[in-house]
């Protein structure tokens, strides 16, 4: 791939030599001890020999001091976020090396500061760049930052280490860790009442029916007395409609909208409530319902869709913080 052809690289490396420092590695102090033990004798001795041989050694000293500095300098980084995650799993980063310059680079180790797992290695073609992905485990809900990371190589000889330090720019957003064992969604509990109860005015549904049974439908919604009267040939599922004098903006069932209100779950504790609201949006975009959510000042009307259930998590994730406020529908 050519340096040109990427819209977003830097006019500029953003790793310019001065970003880069350098310094002996152990085999090179022992080079140098070499050195000296060997200017040393070829003093005493006034070897010929022994002066040009320690003379071509430093300067191939200072060469690969110099390869080893240029190996690293002038790479150009980008940073890739990953996809949401929930608490408790691991945030993936993407760290893209480009390569801008005609000759390849070498063995550049990258490591997450401060994390006890072996630093990666890469190699970089001319023109070309290498993608190293990284994870870091999250704990809580909201923006994980990219953690700083240290390049480093030693190419060619070893004799001596050049590395930088480098912060991406990147984020990963966190979501609640759904409940575990959740309760089910508000209507549930309510719905085999208002069945019962056609004529109830406090309930959001009413019992108009039934018809056959379709691949999909509830068990709980199967008319049990139709099919025993079939002998069990044939299924029958039992149909609702909204209660006509049901107020206006009530929840309601299996063919109404639902709509998740953080104020109801008061009994909770804060981050608890959190986590149930994100159980119920999974199972409410599981099921198919309609569904909206009230969060504080905040209200996603009831909608479906990867953009709803996104939207929602993302307010869960973000409540209470200063940082960004989620749209109505859909990410960013």
């Amino acid at each position: 791939m050519r340096w040109r052809t990427i819209p977003w690289l830097p006019a500029r490396p953003w790793l310019g030599a001065q970003r880069v420092h350098i310094r002996p590695s152990r085999a090179g102090l022992a080079f140098a001890a070499l050195l000296l033990a060997l200017w040393i004798a070829a003093v005493n001795y006034r070897l010929g020999l022994g002066y040009a041989l320690t003379y071509f050694a430093a300067a191939c000293a200072i060469a690969d001091m110099l390869f080893t500095s240029r190996n690293l300098a002038g790479l150009s980084l980008a940073a890739t976020p990953g996809h949401p995650v929930f608490a408790g799993s691991h945030a993936l980063f993407t760290l893209r090396l480009i390569n801008r310059s005609t000759r390849p680079r070498h063995a550049i180790r990258l490591a997450v500061t401060g994390s006890p797992a072996a630093p990666g290695l890469a190699d970089i073609a001319a023109h070309g760049e290498t993608a190293v992905s990284i994870g870091v485990a999250t704990r809580q809900r909201g923006w994980v930052i990219a953690p700083s990371v240290r390049l480093s190589g030693s190419f060619p000889l070893g004799l001596f280490v050049a590395w930088c330090h480098w912060q991406p720019e990147a984020r990963v957003l966190v979501y609640p860790q759904p409940e575990q064992n959740a309760p089910p969604l508000p209507w549930l509990a309510g719905t085999v009442r208002q069945a019962r109860q056609p004529g109830s005015r406090g309930g959001a549904l009413e019992l108009v029916g039934v018809r056959a049974y379709q691949p999909g439908d509830a068990l709980r919604r199967l008319a049990w007395r139709q099919i025993a009267r079939h002998d069990g040939e044939q299924l029958f599922s039992k149909q609702f409609q909204p209660d006509a004098d049901a107020p206006t903006g009530a929840p309601h069932g299996p063919y109404g909208n639902l709509m998740l209100d953080h104020a109801d779950l008061h009994a909770l504790a804060p981050e608890t409530r959190l986590s149930r609201l994100a159980a119920w949006v999974l199972q409410a975009d599981r099921t198919g319902l309609p569904y909206g959510l009230r969060l504080g000042v905040l209200t996603l009307a009831p909608a479906l869709g990867a953009s709803q259930r996104d939207a929602c998590l993302r307010a869960l994730a973000l409540h209470g913080s200063q940082h960004d406020l989620p749209p109505a529908q859909g990410m960013p």
